[in-house]
């Protein structure tokens, strides 16, 4: 074949070949039929490639019409989110370290409809398949504005955009707004439990126990055996287990909306000190109230971190009664021992005016510097000691 008929070869769709009704049609395996009736699936496209597609509807009891993130996301989602514009995705890929030659041979979609959650299953028994996958759900991407996944900003999302544009396919990614709850649920569990990833937070924070579920780092090596062997048992598997994975997303978005607005129905103190610390960094004060009252509701005693932060809020506030006393009272605590004194000193020195008070918790903020360095002397926060003797020297001078 010369130059220009190679050209001529590689301009021509190979979609367009294929549609051709003298095309021969393709041959379904044996295996796909019996995968396919077994999940009470449909095949597209099975003149040409056929992939097996699965739709499921589940009740949503506790549907509503729209969420508020703004607090979870540090106000980079400001507005309510339409569940309406919402499409949760999960891909299964035949690796878990991405790039050009992971290839995702099972895409899972799920949307509200009405009072149901709708989940939509593409599965690809072969390799190069993927463009009438995209073709199909083009229509449903073009319904919606947010894309909401679980560790997806590193993984599924990248690699969907780059699987759209190996197929030639012009699919705006960008004009979606991505969710990435796995970085909400961290900022609510991080110090509750010892992995963020989606099976501990169901089985911790949503109650949800899977059955018989197979496990997720085996995935890429059942795909590879069903290809070479026809096998559908692990695949049957695979997709029970790409259902459960877009279920649970859309009930942790409604979870986290919960705690967002209601932290009171979370009854775990470390979660309420990381979402105290959030109110915090978010100058929030009202939603720290709320969080405090939860905190009292679980009847624990009340953290000395969200004394310490308490306490900056009154100073934020100009609130300086409530703030000394909380400062007064947490001396007595060794983790902000020297975070209070530094408080209490600066206090005394510029507001009080009164340069002699401000000396003294100097001298007992270096007191306790002198204890420490007999005691463990790599230990010493050796920028905090010099800014405490800074301060004696100028106090002093002006004392003097």
């Amino acid at each position: 074949m010369d130059l220009k008929k190679k050209l001529e070869y590689l301009r021509t769709s190979p979609r367009e070949e294929t549609s051709s009704s003298s095309a021969p049609k393709a041959e379904i395996p044996a295996s796909l039929k019996a995968l396919t009736e077994h999940v009470e699936g449909e095949l597209i496209a099975p003149e040409h490639a056929p992939v097996l597609k699965r739709t499921i509807r589940l009740d949503c009891p506790a549907f509503r019409t729209s969420v508020s993130l703004t607090r979870l996301s540090r106000r980079q989602i400001v507005q309510p989110i339409e569940l309406d514009d919402c499409l949760f995705f999960d891909l299964e890929t035949t690796g878990l370290n991405g790039g050009a030659g992971t290839y995702p041979f099972l895409l899972g979609f799920g949307y509200f409809e009405a009072e149901r959650f709708v989940i939509e299953q593409y599965f690809l028994p072969d390799f190069g398949r993927e463009y009438f996958v995209f073709k199909e759900i083009e229509p449903l991407l073009a319904r919606k504005r947010f894309l909401i996944s679980y560790n997806g900003k590193s993984y599924d999302l990248p690699l969907l955009k780059s699987r759209a544009i190996m197929n030639r396919l012009n699919i705006d990614f960008e004009r979606f707004q991505h969710i990435d709850l796995l970085h909400l649920a961290r900022r609510v569990w991080k110090d509750s439990q010892d992995r963020c990833d989606l099976n501990s937070v169901e089985s911790l924070q949503l109650g949800l126990t899977r059955q018989g579920d197979i496990y997720g780092g085996w995935i890429p090596q059942a795909y590879l055996n069903f290809l070479n062997t026809g096998v559908i048992h692990d695949m049957i598997a695979t997709i029970e287990h790409n259902v459960q994975d877009i279920h649970s997303l859309a009930k942790l978005l409604l979870r986290l909306a919960e705690i967002e607005e209601r932290p009171h129905t979370l009854d775990d103190a470390s979660a309420l000190q990381r979402l105290a610390q959030l109110a915090f960094e978010l100058g929030d004060f009202e939603y720290f109230e709320q969080v405090e009252q939860a905190l009292q509701e679980t009847g624990e005693s009340f953290p000395p971190r969200v004394q310490f932060l308490k306490s900056l809020f009154h100073k934020k506030r100009g609130e300086w009664g409530n703030a000394l006393e909380l400062w007064e009272k947490l001396t007595s605590d060794k983790e902000f021992l020297f975070p209070v004194l530094e408080e209490l000193a600066k206090y005394y020195e510029h507001r009080a005016r009164n340069r002699a008070k401000a000396l003294e918790y100097c001298e007992k903020a270096l007191k306790y510097f002198e204890i420490l360095a007999q005691l463990n002397p790599y230990g010493l926060n050796e920028s905090l000691k010099k800014e405490f003797i800074r301060r004696r020297e100028r106090l002093q001078a002006k004392l003097s």
